[in-house]
């Protein structure tokens, strides 16, 4: 449930869906997508917010801002990594 809010309300956060780089075939930029992608998940795995109460509700509100975070996070690392990498992207 907290993962399908965190994407949904990460809708918000520009991601690109068409990539392009001269020369690259579909399959190169598949790949290097997905190896942007590991790299944004492994740079975000560690990210959490400390809660400031230890009722589980203010828990649950961290946590779904805390996915909410990384999501865009994740989003806008993929961007750079691509960008990094040569492509242009609309």
């Amino acid at each position: 449930m907290i993962a399908l809010l965190a994407t949904l309300l990460s809708a918000c956060v520009t991601s690109v869906q068409d990539w392009s780089r001269p020369g690259a075939s579909a399959a190169d930029i598949q790949h290097d997508k997905a190896e942007c992608q590991y790299q944004a998940k492994a740079a975000t795995a560690s990210y959490h917010s400390t809660p400031a109460a230890n009722d589980k509700t203010h828990g649950m509100g961290s946590a779904v801002g805390d996915g909410i975070v990384i999501a865009e996070k994740q989003i806008d690392l993929t961007n750079d990594c691509m960008r990094v990498k040569g492509y242009s992207g609309q």
